[in-house]
Protein backbone atom coordinates (compact mmCIF):
# COMPACT_ATOMS: atom_id res chain seq x y z
CA UNK A 1 0.00 0.00 0.00
CA UNK A 2 1.08 3.41 -0.99
CA UNK A 3 0.90 6.04 1.21
CA UNK A 4 -0.31 9.55 0.02
CA UNK A 5 0.68 13.53 1.04
CA UNK A 6 -2.33 16.03 1.46
CA UNK A 7 -0.60 18.93 0.86
CA UNK A 8 -2.20 21.66 4.13
CA UNK A 9 -0.77 24.38 5.36
CA UNK A 10 2.70 24.77 6.85
CA UNK A 11 1.09 24.38 10.28
CA UNK A 12 -0.48 21.09 9.65
CA UNK A 13 2.85 20.24 8.22
CA UNK A 14 4.98 20.89 10.81
CA UNK A 15 3.12 18.82 13.30
CA UNK A 16 2.61 16.14 11.02
CA UNK A 17 6.65 16.48 10.72
CA UNK A 18 6.73 16.41 14.68
CA UNK A 19 4.75 13.67 15.20
CA UNK A 20 7.04 11.56 12.09
CA UNK A 21 9.96 12.32 13.94
CA UNK A 22 8.72 10.86 17.58
CA UNK A 23 7.21 7.77 14.82
CA UNK A 24 10.67 7.35 12.91
CA UNK A 25 13.82 5.21 14.11
CA UNK A 26 16.81 7.54 14.97
CA UNK A 27 19.85 5.99 14.91
CA UNK A 28 22.29 8.48 15.47
CA UNK A 29 20.36 9.79 18.17
CA UNK A 30 19.18 7.46 21.20
CA UNK A 31 19.37 3.48 20.28
CA UNK A 32 18.99 3.24 23.61
CA UNK A 33 16.07 4.76 24.66
CA UNK A 34 18.60 7.19 27.79
CA UNK A 35 17.03 10.55 25.40
CA UNK A 36 14.86 11.79 28.45
CA UNK A 37 17.68 11.69 30.76
CA UNK A 38 20.39 12.72 28.25
CA UNK A 39 17.66 16.13 27.65
CA UNK A 40 16.64 17.05 30.97
CA UNK A 41 20.41 17.13 31.76
CA UNK A 42 21.19 19.48 28.39
CA UNK A 43 17.61 21.76 29.79
CA UNK A 44 19.28 22.25 33.52
CA UNK A 45 22.92 23.57 31.97
CA UNK A 46 22.13 24.84 28.50
CA UNK A 47 18.23 25.92 28.08
CA UNK A 48 16.58 27.40 25.53
CA UNK A 49 19.54 25.24 22.88
CA UNK A 50 19.02 22.81 20.49
CA UNK A 51 20.95 20.74 18.27
CA UNK A 52 19.85 22.39 15.22
CA UNK A 53 20.62 25.80 16.19
CA UNK A 54 23.94 27.04 14.52
CA UNK A 55 24.38 30.64 14.87
CA UNK A 56 23.43 33.57 17.72
CA UNK A 57 22.19 36.25 14.84
CA UNK A 58 19.01 34.31 14.69
CA UNK A 59 17.50 34.62 17.96
CA UNK A 60 17.35 38.43 16.13
CA UNK A 61 16.33 37.54 12.44
CA UNK A 62 13.43 35.81 13.80
CA UNK A 63 12.01 38.41 15.75
CA UNK A 64 12.27 40.66 13.38
CA UNK A 65 10.74 39.12 10.53
CA UNK A 66 7.96 38.48 12.93
CA UNK A 67 7.74 42.58 13.80
CA UNK A 68 7.80 42.92 9.57
CA UNK A 69 4.49 40.49 9.55
CA UNK A 70 3.07 42.14 12.82
CA UNK A 71 2.95 45.63 10.53
CA UNK A 72 1.96 43.71 7.23
CA UNK A 73 -1.97 43.93 6.61
CA UNK A 74 -2.54 40.75 5.92
CA UNK A 75 -4.40 38.83 8.92
CA UNK A 76 -5.20 35.64 7.16
CA UNK A 77 -3.01 32.71 8.96
CA UNK A 78 -1.83 30.61 6.25
CA UNK A 79 -0.67 33.25 4.23
CA UNK A 80 1.08 35.29 7.14
CA UNK A 81 2.55 31.36 7.59
CA UNK A 82 3.50 31.40 4.19
CA UNK A 83 5.03 34.54 4.02
CA UNK A 84 6.93 34.36 7.41
CA UNK A 85 8.84 31.12 5.26
CA UNK A 86 9.11 33.14 2.23
CA UNK A 87 10.82 35.67 3.93
CA UNK A 88 13.17 33.41 6.13
CA UNK A 89 14.41 32.04 2.91
CA UNK A 90 15.03 35.85 1.43
CA UNK A 91 17.59 35.89 4.93
CA UNK A 92 19.14 32.80 3.36
CA UNK A 93 19.93 34.24 0.32
CA UNK A 94 20.71 37.93 1.51
CA UNK A 95 23.39 35.76 4.27
CA UNK A 96 24.67 33.52 1.84
CA UNK A 97 24.96 36.55 -0.81
CA UNK A 98 27.08 38.25 1.55
CA UNK A 99 29.13 35.35 3.17
CA UNK A 100 29.15 32.60 0.70
CA UNK A 101 31.46 30.71 2.70
CA UNK A 102 30.73 31.11 6.35
CA UNK A 103 29.19 28.26 8.34
CA UNK A 104 25.94 28.09 10.04
CA UNK A 105 23.78 29.88 7.47
CA UNK A 106 20.66 28.02 8.06
CA UNK A 107 19.02 26.25 4.21
CA UNK A 108 22.26 26.72 2.26
CA UNK A 109 22.44 23.97 0.84
CA UNK A 110 18.60 23.75 0.01
CA UNK A 111 18.39 27.11 -1.68
CA UNK A 112 18.10 25.49 -5.05
CA UNK A 113 15.67 23.25 -4.32
CA UNK A 114 12.19 23.89 -4.87
CA UNK A 115 10.58 23.22 -1.65
CA UNK A 116 13.40 25.22 0.62
CA UNK A 117 13.98 22.89 3.66
CA UNK A 118 11.26 21.32 5.88
CA UNK A 119 12.47 23.04 9.51
CA UNK A 120 13.01 26.70 9.38
CA UNK A 121 15.04 28.79 11.45
CA UNK A 122 11.62 29.93 13.47
CA UNK A 123 11.14 26.68 14.06
CA UNK A 124 14.42 26.16 15.34
CA UNK A 125 14.79 29.06 17.62
CA UNK A 126 10.72 29.42 18.69
CA UNK A 127 12.02 27.31 22.10
CA UNK A 128 14.80 29.57 22.87
CA UNK A 129 13.11 32.59 21.82
CA UNK A 130 10.59 31.98 24.42
CA UNK A 131 13.17 30.82 27.40
CA UNK A 132 15.16 34.08 26.89
CA UNK A 133 12.15 36.14 27.19
CA UNK A 134 13.06 37.52 23.64
CA UNK A 135 9.23 36.31 22.33
CA UNK A 136 7.12 37.45 25.62
CA UNK A 137 3.39 36.01 24.73
CA UNK A 138 3.97 32.71 27.20
CA UNK A 139 4.38 29.23 26.06
CA UNK A 140 2.59 28.95 22.98
CA UNK A 141 3.41 27.48 19.30
CA UNK A 142 4.53 29.74 16.59
CA UNK A 143 0.81 29.08 14.87
CA UNK A 144 -1.16 30.05 17.87
CA UNK A 145 0.83 33.36 17.93
CA UNK A 146 0.11 33.92 14.26
CA UNK A 147 -3.33 33.55 15.42
CA UNK A 148 -3.53 35.50 17.76
CA UNK A 149 -1.65 38.54 16.00
CA UNK A 150 -4.34 37.96 12.98
CA UNK A 151 -6.88 38.58 15.41
CA UNK A 152 -5.77 41.82 17.12
CA UNK A 153 -4.96 42.89 13.63
CA UNK A 154 -8.49 41.97 12.25
CA UNK A 155 -9.79 43.46 15.37
CA UNK A 156 -7.83 46.75 14.50
CA UNK A 157 -9.50 46.73 10.72
CA UNK A 158 -13.30 46.11 12.13
CA UNK A 159 -12.69 49.08 14.73
CA UNK A 160 -12.12 51.19 11.60
CA UNK A 161 -14.85 50.40 9.78
CA UNK A 162 -16.71 51.29 12.42
CA UNK A 163 -15.67 55.08 12.08
CA UNK A 164 -13.05 54.87 15.22
CA UNK A 165 -11.56 57.83 14.33
CA UNK A 166 -9.16 57.55 17.41
CA UNK A 167 -7.19 53.96 14.62
CA UNK A 168 -7.77 56.66 11.26
CA UNK A 169 -4.39 58.58 11.99
CA UNK A 170 -1.47 59.40 9.77
CA UNK A 171 0.94 56.11 9.07
CA UNK A 172 3.24 57.15 11.50
CA UNK A 173 0.39 57.28 14.28
CA UNK A 174 -0.37 53.94 12.94
CA UNK A 175 3.04 52.19 13.84
CA UNK A 176 3.06 53.36 17.15
CA UNK A 177 -0.41 52.36 17.78
CA UNK A 178 1.40 49.04 16.79
CA UNK A 179 4.04 48.93 18.80
CA UNK A 180 1.86 49.69 21.64
CA UNK A 181 -0.21 47.07 20.63
CA UNK A 182 0.73 43.77 18.92
CA UNK A 183 4.99 44.18 18.91
CA UNK A 184 5.05 45.01 22.66
CA UNK A 185 2.80 42.69 23.71
CA UNK A 186 4.41 39.93 21.73
CA UNK A 187 8.69 40.84 21.77
CA UNK A 188 11.10 42.17 23.37
CA UNK A 189 14.20 42.67 21.25
CA UNK A 190 16.59 45.76 20.53
CA UNK A 191 15.26 48.82 18.49
CA UNK A 192 13.86 47.69 15.28
CA UNK A 193 14.45 49.13 11.96
CA UNK A 194 12.38 49.49 9.05
CA UNK A 195 14.82 48.32 6.27
CA UNK A 196 17.16 45.80 8.51
CA UNK A 197 17.43 43.03 6.07
CA UNK A 198 19.30 44.83 3.36
CA UNK A 199 21.78 45.55 6.39
CA UNK A 200 21.75 41.72 7.51
CA UNK A 201 24.94 40.11 8.70
CA UNK A 202 25.18 36.56 10.31
CA UNK A 203 27.35 38.05 12.96
CA UNK A 204 25.64 39.84 16.36
CA UNK A 205 26.82 43.60 16.56
CA UNK A 206 28.75 44.33 19.63
CA UNK A 207 24.26 46.01 20.85
CA UNK A 208 23.17 42.58 20.12
CA UNK A 209 25.81 40.37 21.68
CA UNK A 210 25.18 42.21 24.78
CA UNK A 211 21.28 42.08 24.49
CA UNK A 212 21.22 38.39 24.14
CA UNK A 213 23.85 37.99 26.55
CA UNK A 214 22.01 39.90 29.27
CA UNK A 215 18.83 38.03 28.68
CA UNK A 216 20.03 34.27 28.77
CA UNK A 217 21.22 35.86 31.78
CA UNK A 218 18.61 37.45 33.58
CA UNK A 219 16.32 34.33 32.48
CA UNK A 220 18.65 31.24 33.24
CA UNK A 221 19.57 29.85 36.74
CA UNK A 222 22.99 30.93 37.31
CA UNK A 223 22.91 27.97 40.33
CA UNK A 224 22.76 25.06 37.68
CA UNK A 225 23.21 26.89 34.35
CA UNK A 226 26.67 26.43 32.99
CA UNK A 227 25.76 29.01 29.68
CA UNK A 228 24.35 31.36 31.86
CA UNK A 229 27.11 31.87 34.31
CA UNK A 230 29.74 31.15 31.35
CA UNK A 231 28.25 34.43 30.13
CA UNK A 232 27.81 36.53 33.39
CA UNK A 233 31.52 35.87 34.05
CA UNK A 234 33.04 36.43 31.06
CA UNK A 235 34.64 33.13 30.92
CA UNK A 236 35.83 32.97 26.89
CA UNK A 237 38.86 30.86 28.28
CA UNK A 238 36.77 27.74 28.68
CA UNK A 239 34.54 28.48 25.33
CA UNK A 240 38.31 28.45 23.93
CA UNK A 241 39.51 25.33 25.55
CA UNK A 242 36.80 23.19 26.23
CA UNK A 243 36.14 21.19 23.25
CA UNK A 244 33.05 19.25 24.50
CA UNK A 245 31.06 18.54 27.55
CA UNK A 246 34.01 16.29 28.86
CA UNK A 247 36.84 19.12 28.21
CA UNK A 248 34.33 21.43 31.18
CA UNK A 249 35.63 18.98 33.84
CA UNK A 250 39.30 21.10 34.50
CA UNK A 251 36.91 24.32 35.13
CA UNK A 252 34.05 22.75 36.99
CA UNK A 253 35.28 23.75 40.40
CA UNK A 254 34.89 27.54 39.49
CA UNK A 255 30.78 26.80 38.88
CA UNK A 256 28.51 27.25 41.63
CA UNK A 257 28.10 24.27 43.79
CA UNK A 258 24.82 22.99 42.31
CA UNK A 259 26.39 23.16 39.00
CA UNK A 260 29.18 21.01 40.20
CA UNK A 261 27.37 18.34 41.70
CA UNK A 262 24.74 17.63 38.19
CA UNK A 263 28.25 18.51 36.56
CA UNK A 264 29.66 15.51 37.80
CA UNK A 265 26.27 13.81 37.43
CA UNK A 266 25.97 13.90 34.06
CA UNK A 267 29.72 13.41 33.76
CA UNK A 268 29.45 9.83 34.92
CA UNK A 269 26.30 8.95 33.40
CA UNK A 270 27.83 10.17 29.59
CA UNK A 271 30.69 7.74 30.32
CA UNK A 272 28.16 4.74 31.54
CA UNK A 273 26.34 5.12 28.21
CA UNK A 274 29.24 5.09 26.14
CA UNK A 275 30.49 1.62 27.29
CA UNK A 276 27.00 0.51 26.42
CA UNK A 277 27.13 2.33 22.77
CA UNK A 278 30.54 0.58 22.04
CA UNK A 279 29.11 -2.65 23.11
CA UNK A 280 25.75 -1.70 20.68
CA UNK A 281 28.65 -0.90 18.02
CA UNK A 282 30.25 -4.40 18.35
CA UNK A 283 26.93 -6.33 18.43
CA UNK A 284 25.50 -4.45 15.40
CA UNK A 285 28.62 -5.08 13.90
CA UNK A 286 29.10 -8.94 14.44
CA UNK A 287 31.92 -7.91 16.52
CA UNK A 288 33.61 -6.35 12.64
CA UNK A 289 33.87 -2.54 13.36
CA UNK A 290 38.11 -2.51 14.29
CA UNK A 291 37.03 1.30 16.26
CA UNK A 292 34.48 -0.39 18.71
CA UNK A 293 36.91 -3.45 18.93
CA UNK A 294 39.50 -0.98 20.11
CA UNK A 295 37.16 1.16 21.98
CA UNK A 296 36.26 -1.96 24.13
CA UNK A 297 39.48 -3.29 24.77
CA UNK A 298 40.14 0.71 26.30
CA UNK A 299 37.21 0.34 28.53
CA UNK A 300 36.25 -2.99 29.48
CA UNK A 301 39.31 -2.62 32.30
CA UNK A 302 37.66 0.21 33.87
CA UNK A 303 34.58 -1.25 33.76
CA UNK A 304 33.67 -1.40 37.02
CA UNK A 305 34.64 1.89 37.98
CA UNK A 306 32.23 3.33 35.39
CA UNK A 307 29.19 1.40 36.57
CA UNK A 308 30.28 2.51 40.26
CA UNK A 309 30.59 6.09 39.31
CA UNK A 310 26.69 6.57 38.43
CA UNK A 311 24.39 7.62 41.05
CA UNK A 312 21.24 5.73 39.76
CA UNK A 313 19.61 7.43 43.38
CA UNK A 314 20.65 11.00 42.41
CA UNK A 315 19.40 10.31 39.07
CA UNK A 316 15.75 9.21 40.06
CA UNK A 317 15.88 12.62 42.87
CA UNK A 318 16.76 14.62 39.89
CA UNK A 319 14.22 13.17 37.51
CA UNK A 320 11.92 11.54 39.30
CA UNK A 321 9.10 12.29 36.58
CA UNK A 322 10.88 11.02 33.64
CA UNK A 323 13.21 7.89 34.83
CA UNK A 324 10.33 5.18 35.16
CA UNK A 325 9.55 5.96 30.94
CA UNK A 326 10.39 2.61 29.11
CA UNK A 327 11.73 0.62 32.01
CA UNK A 328 14.70 2.99 31.83
CA UNK A 329 15.58 3.24 35.11
CA UNK A 330 15.68 -0.79 35.60
CA UNK A 331 17.94 -1.33 31.95
CA UNK A 332 20.32 1.32 33.94
CA UNK A 333 20.35 -0.90 37.21
CA UNK A 334 20.69 -4.50 35.56
CA UNK A 335 23.80 -2.73 33.33
CA UNK A 336 25.22 -1.66 36.37
CA UNK A 337 25.47 -5.12 37.88
CA UNK A 338 26.38 -6.51 34.89
CA UNK A 339 29.45 -4.12 34.71
CA UNK A 340 30.41 -4.86 38.62
CA UNK A 341 30.41 -8.55 37.19
CA UNK A 342 32.29 -8.15 34.31
CA UNK A 343 29.40 -10.26 32.64
CA UNK A 344 30.25 -8.92 28.55
CA UNK A 345 27.54 -11.75 27.80
CA UNK A 346 25.14 -10.78 29.41
CA UNK A 347 25.68 -7.05 29.08
CA UNK A 348 25.09 -7.73 25.18
CA UNK A 349 21.68 -9.28 26.05
CA UNK A 350 20.36 -6.96 27.97
CA UNK A 351 21.15 -4.33 25.30
CA UNK A 352 19.80 -6.08 22.51
CA UNK A 353 16.52 -7.02 24.33
CA UNK A 354 16.69 -3.27 25.33
CA UNK A 355 17.03 -2.08 21.92
CA UNK A 356 13.82 -4.80 21.00
CA UNK A 357 11.96 -3.40 23.88
CA UNK A 358 11.98 -0.14 22.66
CA UNK A 359 11.89 -0.58 18.88
CA UNK A 360 10.81 -3.97 17.79
CA UNK A 361 12.16 -7.41 17.04
CA UNK A 362 12.72 -6.19 13.44
CA UNK A 363 13.93 -2.85 13.63
CA UNK A 364 16.45 -3.63 16.34
CA UNK A 365 19.69 -3.87 14.49
CA UNK A 366 21.32 -5.83 16.92
CA UNK A 367 18.88 -8.45 16.26
CA UNK A 368 20.36 -8.36 12.47
CA UNK A 369 24.48 -8.07 13.24
CA UNK A 370 26.13 -7.45 9.63
CA UNK A 371 23.48 -6.26 7.91
CA UNK A 372 24.72 -2.87 8.33
CA UNK A 373 27.80 -0.97 7.20
CA UNK A 374 30.33 -2.69 9.97
CA UNK A 375 32.22 -0.01 9.66
CA UNK A 376 29.88 2.81 10.37
CA UNK A 377 29.15 4.09 13.75
CA UNK A 378 25.62 3.86 15.13
CA UNK A 379 24.05 5.81 18.23
CA UNK A 380 26.67 8.74 19.09
CA UNK A 381 29.89 8.54 21.31
CA UNK A 382 29.88 10.52 25.04
CA UNK A 383 26.61 12.28 25.71
CA UNK A 384 27.34 16.22 24.75
CA UNK A 385 24.00 17.32 26.28
CA UNK A 386 23.74 20.44 23.45
CA UNK A 387 27.46 21.40 24.83
CA UNK A 388 28.35 22.22 21.28
CA UNK A 389 25.51 23.94 19.80
CA UNK A 390 26.07 26.30 23.32
CA UNK A 391 29.35 26.79 22.58
CA UNK A 392 28.85 28.39 19.10
CA UNK A 393 26.40 30.70 21.05
CA UNK A 394 28.67 31.73 23.57
CA UNK A 395 31.60 32.72 21.01
CA UNK A 396 28.95 34.60 19.03
CA UNK A 397 28.33 36.44 21.72
CA UNK A 398 31.75 36.67 22.67
CA UNK A 399 32.94 38.17 19.60
CA UNK A 400 30.71 40.86 19.53
CA UNK A 401 32.52 42.17 22.12
CA UNK A 402 35.05 42.71 20.63
CA UNK A 403 37.84 42.06 23.51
Amino acid sequence: MHLGWVDFSKTDRNKMLAVLDMLSEKPAVDELGIGAIRDSFADIFFPGSSTIQTRAKYFLIIPRIFRDLEKADETNVDRVLASLYGREKNCCEVLVKKNPDITGIIGKRGLGSDKWIKRTPSDIYWAGLRRYGIFTGGDISISEYVRAMCAQKSDKISLKKMGNHNDNNDSDTDDADAENGIIRQYWHIPTYQKNWVKELDIHLTKAEGKYLKEQIVMTCDEDTCILSYILKNDRRDIVANANSFQELKPYIKCFPEAAQTRYILAYDFSHFIYALRVLYNVIASDEKNADALIRLSEITPNLKNIAKNVQINELIKQFPNIVNGYGLIKFIEECKTLMEESDIKRLKQRIINRECDIKGERRAKTRHPGEYDENAWLGGYELDYRYSNSRIIMNDIFESEGI
